[in-house]
């Protein structure tokens, strides 16, 4: 009798408090990486450090570079949790919403076994936004994203690393990060 009681009482909750559900759904995206630059020299940034601490990732498998001549990973590193209506927006390629604190993104080029085989990062914060090539040699691939595992539907990734530029350019940033996710992947490849 008190088991029929108390499963009523669960069942009575959640469809008072339905949030419950939608919590179980973002927490597949869940995950927690760090990203920071410092500009110590530039002529069109800012100077000075900042950070982003994300809440979220949301991964993609991808064909919409060069002209879908190349597959890649797109993981999007969002600074809020991921529910259900910004995992439908991100679906449709609209992240406007979701990334208004600050976004990271890490795309992942592959060859035709799914190995990575140049990795760039965008770091976006209001204000700022640089892109750069992370990694684009065997040698720089496998120091900072040794622990990568992708098959079909689920990415595994542990990175850690830091861009440096060459400290005579006209330009001296560091960028870095630290993330460590296992996700579901959506395939969005154009056929």
């Amino acid at each position: 009798m008190k088991v029929r009681v108390l499963g009523a009482a669960a069942i009575f909750l959640y469809c008072l408090f339905p949030s419950i559900l939608v919590a179980g759904a973002a927490s597949e995206f869940q995950t927690t990486a760090s990203f920071s630059l410092n500009v110590q020299k530039s002529n069109v940034l800012g100077l000075g450090k900042s950070a982003l601490a994300t809440k979220s990732a949301f991964a993609t498998y991808t064909n919409e570079f060069f002209g879908g001549r190349t597959n890649a990973l797109k993981i999007q590193f969002f600074t809020q949790p991921i529910g259900d209506d910004a995992r439908a927006r991100l679906l449709k390629n609209d992240d406007r919403e979701i990334s208004k604190g600050g976004t990271a993104v890490f795309v992942l080029f592959l060859d035709r076994g799914n190995h990575i085989t140049q990795a760039n990062l965008t770091y976006v914060i209001p204000g700022t936004t640089v892109v750069r090539t992370v990694a684009s040699t065997r040698a720089e691939v496998a120091k900072y994203f040794a622990d990568y595992h992708f098959e079909s539907n689920r990415l595994r990734l542990k990175s850690k690393g830091i861009y440096n530029t060459a400290p005579k350019a006209d330009e001296v940033l560091a960028l870095s990060w630290d993330a460590n996710l296992n996700i579901p992947v959506f395939d969005q490849i154009a056929k």
